[in-house]
């Protein structure tokens, strides 16, 4: 379809040019939006090609992970591990804790171990003599409570006394904070779900698109004229659901206001356009010369939103993306080989952690560990800051 044949032509009879280059911009969404769906198709195939072979051997790895992890918290209330020993190991199983939760398949929840490991300290804490504490033995702790959590905890010295005194305290803390953590993890989770058959519901809602204050991601000047008011009205009246019996069309009509709902929200004016044409075969668009300017300035940031799309799934972080860049590459045969050869390391690597936990299993072996780790990690630190050191040079 084009864009011209939802436009009233009175508008354009005397700007053949205009009308071109509004055509071309029209076409360079549609090719733009094939090509980004196309991609994500992709990247949605060979996900659900990669997850039945790797998932299984992926969840193997956690397990074994958090066995060792468990392993490692057996060392926490041994005294004899003092110094920086004590905060390597703490910074290790805080490492090993942030490995396994960074597992996209991770079926093991963290919030058992992460509880224990503060138990394991707080224990640690109670059983040193109950006399009185010293500034090095304050700062110790904030140094082991760090490496622990990653922050320092906003707690005053005579708090942080008290609660040594009383680990109880100090327990009830720990999880006030970790429950706020995860509480406000939560908050940031997307949450608007569409609900059609809800009492909320309402066509002949009186709403004003330019209302809605929250960030635009293209140009809403066009979404904002009134037409586009009347335009959303005639496509929620016509794809309603509600007034569909068959069900299998029910179901589309659903889909289609999500959609609708969407467009809406992303207040995209050329979304609706695009619906009007398959959904209202009759529809016109009244366009004076402000209206085509407005239009030639929603498909110029459509197209600059739909390469930054295209960007993300080739660059993005999230799960599918990161599996077709590392997995993705070469011919369909070589990407089941890639897979296989992944799933048997996969295998080799939860075989070596059961291998470290029956090999680990004295004070002073961990302790050999504990040392090398502590090594590697000054010399990473000082390797850092002579890189640092030449870049200012």
């Amino acid at each position: 379809m084009t864009l011209m044949t939802i436009i009233d032509d009175t508008a354009l009879h005397q700007s053949k040019k205009k009308s071109q280059k509004l055509e071309k911009l029209w076409q360079d969404v549609e090719k733009k939006q094939t090509r980004n769906q196309r991609y994500q198709a992709k990247l949605d195939d060979f996900y659900e090609e990669f997850k039945p072979l790797i998932e299984s051997k992926e969840h193997v790895v956690c397990k074994a992970t958090a066995t060792w992890i468990r392993h490692l918290l057996t060392f926490v209330p041994r005294k004899t591990i003092k110094g920086n020993q004590r905060e390597t190991l703490y910074h290790w199983i805080q490492e090993e804790l942030t490995i396994l939760e960074a597992n996209p398949f991770n079926p093991i929840s963290t919030t058992e171990l992460r509880e224990h490991f503060t138990s394991l300290l707080i224990d640690y804490q109670s059983s040193m003599p109950k006399l009185d504490v010293s500034v090095d033995e304050l700062e110790a702790l904030r140094e082991d409570l760090f490496a622990m959590f990653g922050q320092y905890l906003p707690l005053s010295d005579e708090e942080l006394i008290d609660m040594i005194h009383q680990p109880e305290r100090f327990q009830a803390y720990m999880q006030d904070m970790m429950s706020q953590d995860i509480h406000s993890d939560s908050e940031n989770e997307y949450e608007d779900d569409f609900e059609w058959d809800g009492p909320d519901w309402d066509m002949n809602d009186d709403f004003s698109f330019g209302n809605d204050e929250s960030e635009l991601p293209m140009d809403s000047s066009l979404f904002e004229d009134r037409a586009m008011t009347k335009l959303y009205r005639q496509l929620a009246n016509q794809l309603h659901p509600d007034k569909e019996q068959d069900p299998e069309k029910k179901a589309l009509k659903k889909d289609l206001m999500q959609l609708l709902s969407q467009a809406k929200k992303d207040k995209d004016a050329l979304s609706l356009l695009m619906m009007a044409q398959e959904h209202l075969p009759e529809y016109k668009l009244t366009a004076d010369d402000d209206m085509l300017k407005r239009i030639e300035g929603a498909l110029h940031s459509k197209i600059a939103l739909l390469n930054q799309e295209h960007q993300f799934m080739q660059h993005g972080n999230d799960i599918k993306s990161e599996i077709w860049r590392r997995f993705g590459g070469g011919s369909k045969a070589s990407r089941a080989k890639t897979l296989e050869q992944y799933g048997a390391l996969l295998i080799v690597e939860s075989e070596a952690l059961y291998a470290k936990i029956n090999s680990l299993t004295t004070v002073q072996a961990l302790r050999k560990q504990l040392s090398q780790r502590a090594h590697q990690r000054q010399l990473n630190d000082m390797m850092g800051f002579e890189m640092f050191e030449d870049f200012l040079d």
